[in-house]
């Protein structure tokens, strides 16, 4: 048996191993992030999710000034195809689940569908520059919580 203190740690780097995704939760209505942990494949290529090490909420969406002005014009656009009178309306306004009761749709249901292209690159640039942030503002949390799970955390490789 290895003596405790002659086990090898896994080693992570901060700066390529640790990432934060910031994301749109469209039936919560708030913006969310995830810091997570890469795995890596037998040739040493970065693979898929290893671990999460945190999950939280940035803002609920109507206070960030770039998604309150998206989801005004989102709910005109509803309202305008609502004031048509083509009797989809109602339908629109509920959907079936797996088990085949009708319940109400979550209303930004649709909002990712009805974004142009232009008003997609600003959502993802918001992510970014987030993401970013969090990454810098969070580092010595997150190396902490990664030391107290026994890796040996470096700045980058």
């Amino acid at each position: 048996m290895v003596p405790e203190r002659e086990k090898v740690k896994a080693v992570i780097s901060y700066e390529d191993d640790v990432h934060a995704w910031v994301y749109l939760d469209q039936v919560d209505k708030v913006i969310r992030y995830e810091a997570y942990v890469i795995d890596y494949d037998e040739d040493g290529e970065p693979g898929t999710l290893k671990f999460v090490i945190e999950e939280g909420v940035l803002d609920n969406v109507h206070e960030v000034p770039l998604f309150r002005t998206l989801l005004q014009e989102y709910h005109e656009r509803q309202a305008d195809a609502d004031a048509g009178g083509n009797g989809l309306s109602l339908l629109k306004a509920y959907t079936l689940t797996f088990d085949g009761r009708l319940i109400p749709t979550p209303p930004l249901l649709l909002f990712y569908a009805s974004l142009t292209s232009r008003q997609l690159d600003e959502i993802h640039h918001y992510f970014a520059t987030q993401e970013k942030r969090l990454k810098r503002e969070k580092k010595q949390r997150w190396m902490r919580m990664l030391r107290a799970l026994g890796f040996d955390v470096m700045n980058n490789l």
